[in-house]
Protein backbone atom coordinates (compact mmCIF):
# COMPACT_ATOMS: atom_id res chain seq x y z
CA UNK A 1 0.00 0.00 0.00
CA UNK A 2 1.44 3.27 -0.95
CA UNK A 3 1.84 5.77 1.49
CA UNK A 4 -0.90 8.22 0.09
CA UNK A 5 -3.76 5.50 0.12
CA UNK A 6 -2.69 4.96 4.29
CA UNK A 7 -3.11 8.22 4.68
CA UNK A 8 -6.48 8.21 2.96
CA UNK A 9 -7.54 5.52 4.63
CA UNK A 10 -6.38 6.99 8.09
CA UNK A 11 -8.40 10.12 6.48
CA UNK A 12 -11.51 7.71 6.39
CA UNK A 13 -11.02 6.25 9.29
CA UNK A 14 -11.14 9.27 11.36
CA UNK A 15 -14.02 10.94 9.47
CA UNK A 16 -15.54 7.54 10.52
CA UNK A 17 -14.77 8.55 13.52
CA UNK A 18 -16.08 12.09 13.90
CA UNK A 19 -19.43 11.00 12.37
CA UNK A 20 -20.17 8.43 14.94
CA UNK A 21 -18.97 10.42 18.25
CA UNK A 22 -20.75 13.44 16.84
CA UNK A 23 -24.19 11.55 16.09
CA UNK A 24 -24.21 10.34 19.54
CA UNK A 25 -23.77 13.09 21.42
CA UNK A 26 -26.08 14.60 19.44
CA UNK A 27 -28.90 11.91 20.39
CA UNK A 28 -27.80 12.35 24.01
CA UNK A 29 -28.00 15.65 24.36
CA UNK A 30 -29.10 17.26 21.32
CA UNK A 31 -27.91 19.41 18.46
CA UNK A 32 -27.27 22.55 19.89
CA UNK A 33 -25.87 21.49 23.06
CA UNK A 34 -22.72 19.42 21.64
CA UNK A 35 -19.83 22.37 20.47
CA UNK A 36 -17.29 20.93 18.00
CA UNK A 37 -14.59 20.94 21.00
CA UNK A 38 -17.02 18.16 22.24
CA UNK A 39 -16.77 16.07 19.30
CA UNK A 40 -13.28 16.65 18.69
CA UNK A 41 -12.33 15.95 22.53
CA UNK A 42 -15.02 12.67 22.76
CA UNK A 43 -13.61 11.18 19.56
CA UNK A 44 -9.56 11.80 20.48
CA UNK A 45 -9.31 13.69 16.99
CA UNK A 46 -8.46 17.21 16.55
CA UNK A 47 -10.25 20.55 15.21
CA UNK A 48 -8.12 20.88 12.20
CA UNK A 49 -9.48 16.61 11.06
CA UNK A 50 -13.14 17.94 12.42
CA UNK A 51 -12.78 20.51 9.45
CA UNK A 52 -10.73 18.63 7.49
CA UNK A 53 -13.92 16.70 6.55
CA UNK A 54 -17.00 18.84 7.94
CA UNK A 55 -17.52 22.30 7.40
CA UNK A 56 -19.74 22.49 10.11
CA UNK A 57 -22.23 20.44 13.10
CA UNK A 58 -24.83 20.74 10.23
CA UNK A 59 -22.63 18.57 7.96
CA UNK A 60 -22.15 15.70 9.83
CA UNK A 61 -26.30 15.16 9.42
CA UNK A 62 -25.56 16.14 5.53
CA UNK A 63 -22.81 13.05 5.60
CA UNK A 64 -25.41 10.39 6.99
CA UNK A 65 -28.00 11.16 5.07
CA UNK A 66 -26.73 10.57 1.81
CA UNK A 67 -25.77 7.53 3.34
CA UNK A 68 -29.69 6.83 4.16
CA UNK A 69 -30.07 8.28 0.96
CA UNK A 70 -27.69 5.49 -0.90
CA UNK A 71 -29.63 3.03 1.34
CA UNK A 72 -33.17 4.07 -0.77
CA UNK A 73 -31.63 4.23 -4.17
CA UNK A 74 -30.79 0.42 -3.67
CA UNK A 75 -33.77 -0.36 -2.19
CA UNK A 76 -35.72 1.04 -5.66
CA UNK A 77 -33.06 -0.84 -8.24
CA UNK A 78 -33.72 -3.60 -6.44
CA UNK A 79 -37.57 -3.62 -7.37
CA UNK A 80 -38.66 -5.51 -10.66
CA UNK A 81 -39.32 -3.61 -13.53
CA UNK A 82 -42.84 -4.82 -14.18
CA UNK A 83 -43.84 -4.69 -10.62
CA UNK A 84 -46.94 -2.91 -9.74
CA UNK A 85 -45.92 0.87 -8.50
CA UNK A 86 -48.55 1.35 -5.67
CA UNK A 87 -47.05 -1.94 -4.39
CA UNK A 88 -43.56 -0.61 -4.73
CA UNK A 89 -44.16 2.80 -3.18
CA UNK A 90 -45.41 0.44 0.26
CA UNK A 91 -42.82 -1.65 -0.08
CA UNK A 92 -40.15 1.15 -0.37
CA UNK A 93 -42.15 3.37 2.96
CA UNK A 94 -41.77 -0.09 4.97
CA UNK A 95 -38.20 -0.56 4.26
CA UNK A 96 -37.89 3.25 4.80
CA UNK A 97 -38.78 3.47 8.06
CA UNK A 98 -37.46 0.20 9.24
CA UNK A 99 -34.08 2.07 8.13
CA UNK A 100 -35.25 5.15 10.06
CA UNK A 101 -35.89 3.26 13.13
CA UNK A 102 -32.87 0.73 12.87
CA UNK A 103 -30.07 2.50 11.58
CA UNK A 104 -31.26 6.27 13.03
CA UNK A 105 -33.43 5.76 16.03
CA UNK A 106 -35.31 7.83 18.10
CA UNK A 107 -33.55 9.91 19.90
CA UNK A 108 -31.23 10.51 16.55
CA UNK A 109 -34.83 11.79 14.65
CA UNK A 110 -35.92 13.57 17.36
CA UNK A 111 -32.63 15.81 17.22
CA UNK A 112 -32.67 16.03 13.59
CA UNK A 113 -36.45 17.00 13.56
CA UNK A 114 -35.88 19.63 16.21
CA UNK A 115 -32.32 20.98 14.92
CA UNK A 116 -34.07 21.50 11.50
CA UNK A 117 -36.97 23.40 13.15
CA UNK A 118 -34.72 25.79 15.21
CA UNK A 119 -32.10 26.12 12.00
CA UNK A 120 -31.84 27.17 8.52
CA UNK A 121 -28.93 25.15 7.90
CA UNK A 122 -31.20 22.23 7.70
CA UNK A 123 -32.34 22.12 4.05
CA UNK A 124 -30.96 18.84 2.92
CA UNK A 125 -34.05 17.63 4.37
CA UNK A 126 -36.24 19.08 2.11
CA UNK A 127 -33.71 19.44 -0.75
CA UNK A 128 -35.66 18.24 -4.09
CA UNK A 129 -32.07 17.01 -5.47
CA UNK A 130 -32.47 14.17 -2.72
CA UNK A 131 -32.58 10.19 -3.69
CA UNK A 132 -35.42 10.03 -1.60
CA UNK A 133 -37.63 12.57 -3.32
CA UNK A 134 -36.60 11.54 -6.80
CA UNK A 135 -37.38 8.08 -5.91
CA UNK A 136 -40.64 9.04 -4.64
CA UNK A 137 -41.62 10.98 -7.86
CA UNK A 138 -40.78 8.29 -10.32
CA UNK A 139 -42.32 5.92 -8.30
CA UNK A 140 -45.69 8.28 -8.64
CA UNK A 141 -44.87 8.79 -12.21
CA UNK A 142 -44.97 5.61 -12.84
CA UNK A 143 -48.33 5.13 -11.17
CA UNK A 144 -49.93 7.77 -12.98
CA UNK A 145 -48.47 6.32 -16.27
CA UNK A 146 -49.95 2.91 -15.16
CA UNK A 147 -53.18 4.27 -14.49
CA UNK A 148 -53.10 3.76 -11.41
CA UNK A 149 -54.08 7.20 -9.55
CA UNK A 150 -56.55 9.74 -10.07
CA UNK A 151 -55.50 12.21 -12.65
CA UNK A 152 -57.14 14.63 -10.41
CA UNK A 153 -53.85 14.44 -8.75
CA UNK A 154 -50.68 15.91 -9.55
CA UNK A 155 -47.43 14.99 -9.74
CA UNK A 156 -46.34 17.49 -7.45
CA UNK A 157 -49.48 17.51 -5.17
CA UNK A 158 -49.12 13.52 -4.77
CA UNK A 159 -45.00 13.76 -3.05
CA UNK A 160 -46.32 16.37 -1.07
CA UNK A 161 -48.84 14.47 0.14
CA UNK A 162 -46.51 11.36 0.62
CA UNK A 163 -43.99 13.52 2.39
CA UNK A 164 -46.08 14.99 4.80
CA UNK A 165 -47.56 11.46 5.80
CA UNK A 166 -43.96 10.19 5.94
CA UNK A 167 -42.93 13.46 8.21
CA UNK A 168 -45.92 13.17 10.38
CA UNK A 169 -45.81 9.80 11.18
CA UNK A 170 -42.29 10.22 11.94
CA UNK A 171 -43.10 13.00 14.46
CA UNK A 172 -45.52 10.91 15.74
CA UNK A 173 -43.34 8.34 16.28
CA UNK A 174 -40.92 10.82 17.96
CA UNK A 175 -43.30 11.44 20.46
CA UNK A 176 -44.48 8.05 21.17
CA UNK A 177 -43.45 6.35 24.77
CA UNK A 178 -44.28 3.16 23.87
CA UNK A 179 -42.32 0.40 21.82
CA UNK A 180 -44.47 1.03 18.90
CA UNK A 181 -42.34 0.47 15.61
CA UNK A 182 -42.17 3.05 13.00
CA UNK A 183 -43.55 1.57 10.39
CA UNK A 184 -46.61 0.03 12.64
CA UNK A 185 -47.45 4.02 12.64
CA UNK A 186 -46.50 5.25 9.44
CA UNK A 187 -48.21 1.92 7.18
CA UNK A 188 -51.49 2.50 8.02
CA UNK A 189 -51.49 6.00 7.18
CA UNK A 190 -49.78 5.49 3.74
CA UNK A 191 -52.53 2.84 3.13
CA UNK A 192 -55.01 5.05 3.30
CA UNK A 193 -53.94 7.88 1.42
CA UNK A 194 -53.12 5.24 -1.42
CA UNK A 195 -55.86 4.13 -1.40
CA UNK A 196 -57.77 7.41 -1.49
CA UNK A 197 -55.62 7.91 -4.63
CA UNK A 198 -55.70 5.07 -5.86
CA UNK A 199 -58.17 3.93 -9.02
Amino acid sequence: MTELAKKQLRGEKTKKKILEVALKLFAEKGFNKVTVDAIVKKSNTSKGSFYQHFRTKSDVFLERFKEVDTFYLEVYKSFPADMDPIEKLSIFTQKLMRFLEDEMGKDLMKVIYSAALESNEHTYFLESNRYLFKILRRLLEEAIEKDRIHSAFSIEDMLTMVTQAYMGAIYHWGLQTTDRSLESLSMPLLQALLKGVAK
